[in-house]
């Protein structure tokens, strides 16, 4: 296609919007019907064209009404200036109708009911009932445009709030893994390069690919098993961690950082028990209808009348409902000193 097709098609577009067609569209198509119902002219074409001049006129009240009396007076609750207005407007279109029918007609025994009350009244009723046929569609088009404009500013909304959340979230995950390090280091581990290349692994994940709106169940697991291998680190083999991932992940995509905030919590309540009392267990399946997620850790009971999961796990449960509305389904439970989270996302 030439540049100077495209400018003509765009050119072509504005001026179609600018016409209205929907407009243009619905006041002949009303006119087909209106000359099928009352036959002014001795054929089917001059009957179009009386009702597209007889309706001419309901369409200037019909515009006076909407695009005017409605905002003006009836959105502001003035029900009565409403109604003078329009009544007003109805007859002052109605006499030169009658004035142009009189003379267009070519029918006698209407000419003689032109000037008639009866004629008059069938004029009003005719311009009243275009009025309100026009005027529910405006509404129609209205409510349809203000649930559009709804959704937007309730997905607008739904982002932002869902950046705030992940700018809670993602400081406090990598605080806790800078701890992690530092703890290392001060005691000369020979493990801290290991965990600083994992670490720099998550940090990527956080930093950058957990911003890019979803990630794909294999990779936020490949994330969760660097997180937990750096814990191994740190903890040694005296606390007992168990993970459980299915090899038969899909790519299904989910929304990222929801399990590794959990496996960080699932450490952050075990501490206070000593390490060989402390225990994560760790599972995770693809299912026939999503992704199963289950995390255990033990904690010490003492502690169960404080608030658990802190920031976290307030901000998970915050997330699911926004992001997954009755696709998800999180269980949570204390007892005997077992935390347990069991999180099913559904497809």
């Amino acid at each position: 296609m030439t540049q100077n097709s495209e400018t003509y098609l765009r050119k072509s577009e504005h001026l179609l919007l600018r016409l209205k067609v929907d407009h243009i569209l619905f006041w002949l198509s009303y006119a087909a019907i209106y000359s099928y119902l009352f036959p002014w002219g001795k054929s089917t074409q001059s009957s179009f064209y009386i009702s597209l001049m007889i309706l001419s006129f309901h369409a200037v009240i019909a515009y006076f009404n909407n695009n005017f009396l409605i905002p003006r007076f009836l959105l502001s609750r003035s029900y009565l200036l409403y109604a003078l207005s329009l009544g007003l407007g109805i007859l002052s279109v109605c006499f030169p109708l009658s004035i142009i029918v009189h003379f267009v007609i070519k029918n006698s025994e209407l000419q003689s009911l032109v000037w008639s009350d009866t004629f008059f009244l069938f004029l009003v009723i005719n311009v009243l009932f275009t009025v309100i046929t026009t005027m529910v569609f405006k509404l129609i088009k209205q409510w349809y445009k203000d649930q559009k404009t709804t959704v937007e500013l309730q997905q607008i909304q739904l982002q932002t709030e869902l950046k705030f959340l992940k700018s809670q979230i993602n400081p406090h995950f990598l605080f806790n893994s800078l701890n992690n390090l530092y703890a290392l280091t001060l005691s000369k581990s020979d493990s801290a390069p290991e965990v600083v290349l994992r670490l720099s692994n998550i940090l990527r994940y956080v930093l950058y690919e957990s911003n890019q709106g979803t990630v794909s169940i294999r990779k936020e697991m490949e994330h969760v098993r660097d997180y937990v291998e750096i814990e191994k680190l740190r903890l040694g083999s005296m606390v007992k961690i168990s993970i459980d991932i299915d090899a038969e992940l899909t790519d299904e995509q989910v929304e990222p950082m929801l399990f590794l905030t959990l496996v960080e919590n699932a450490f952050k309540h075990s501490e206070q028990l000593l390490p060989e009392q402390r225990f994560i267990n760790i599972r995770a399946n693809v299912t026939p209808v999503g992704f199963k997620f289950l995390i255990e850790n033990s904690f010490n009971p003492s502690k169960k009348s404080e608030k658990m999961g802190g920031i976290g796990l307030q901000n998970i449960k915050k997330r699911l409902t926004l992001i997954y509305p009755n696709k998800h389904e999180i269980n949570w439970s204390i007892s005997e000193g077992v935390y347990k989270v069991d999180l099913h996302i559904l497809w």
